[in-house]
């Protein structure tokens, strides 16, 4: 008798190895995750730190970060498969999703603004330039043509609403590569005027980079929808549907805190396609 039940537990434990592998069938060795570049490279890797730590012991499958040289590289790491998973801002989400095969999962819930965010113009407090009008024929930057707070809808802003074209307006326009650049920048008085938003603005100030008190806000878009994790859309349903669930129950105090965030809500495709709808407006009114 005791044979046959040992013999049976062996089999039930068999079975259920032989399932559990099968439903990971698939799954990465590494999960290679990607971060936009918003600040620097070492700062976004400790600040995500606690998620990546999340997410393996999760998954049961270790994290390499990447964090790229700018959007446009996280977009095409993970169009060749360098990357599985990345965390996108709004406008290269969408990039990626058309030229990666993107999929959004999650997107951030912020102790600010909670799923949404907002672009904004900043200058120097104490200089001469108090309202976008000042900042006429002064140098300007952009982030990165791949940033939605840092580009596409402070560029919607000139183009649609001021009608005038950011060239022609500004005395020379630049691209800063991250939103901490901005803020730097700005506040240092290396950069008249910049394009940012203000969730990395509270970031820079939190992390002791600036004051609040050392610079202006100019203008001040509406809500943007917050920007997400993705998951390449080749990838198993397997691990899609388990790296989604991991990531709604992440509720580490201090990463979430790291992250300025309350928590990760579930994101769909369509949430970006207001996004999309502004990108096509504006390219429009480029040309």
């Amino acid at each position: 008798m005791r044979k046959t039940t040992l013999t049976v537990f062996a089999l039930t434990a068999t079975l259920i190895g032989t399932a559990h592998a099968q439903d990971r069938a698939g799954w990465p060795t590494v999960i290679n995750f990607g971060l936009i570049p918003t600040e620097g490279s070492s700062a976004a890797e400790e600040r995500f730190k606690p998620l990546f730590d999340y997410v393996e012991k999760s998954m049961g499958v270790p994290v390499k970060a990447y964090v790229g040289a700018d959007y446009a590289a996280v977009i095409l790491a993970m169009q060749n498969k360098k990357l599985d998973i990345g965390y996108f801002g709004p406008k290269s989400y969408i990039e990626a999703a058309d030229r990666a095969g993107a999929v959004a999962l999650v997107k951030d819930n912020a102790i600010k603004g909670g799923t949404g965010y907002n672009s904004i113009l900043i200058s120097k407090a104490g200089g001469p330039i108090k309202t976008v009008a000042d900042a006429k024929g002064m140098d300007f930057a952009f982030v990165d043509p791949n940033s939605t707070s840092g580009y596409l809808v402070p560029l919607s802003h000139f183009l649609l609403e001021m009608k005038v074209k950011p060239e022609e307006y500004f005395k020379r326009v630049t691209f800063a590569g991250s939103h901490e650049n901005v803020v730097l920048g700005v506040a240092n008085g290396t950069i008249p005027v910049g394009a940012t938003n203000n969730l990395d603005l509270d970031r820079a100030v939190e992390k002791g980079a600036v004051k609040k008190s050392d610079l202006n806000i100019l203008w001040t878009s509406k809500v943007i929808p917050s920007g997400p994790i993705a998951v390449r859309k080749d990838l198993p349903a397997s691990f899609q549907n388990a790296l989604k669930a991991a990531l709604l129950k992440f509720n580490d105090a201090k990463g979430l805190e790291q992250l300025q965030l309350t928590s990760y809500v579930a994101a769909a495709d369509s949430d970006y396609d207001p996004i999309r709808d502004l990108n096509k407006v504006t390219q429009a009114a480029k040309k």
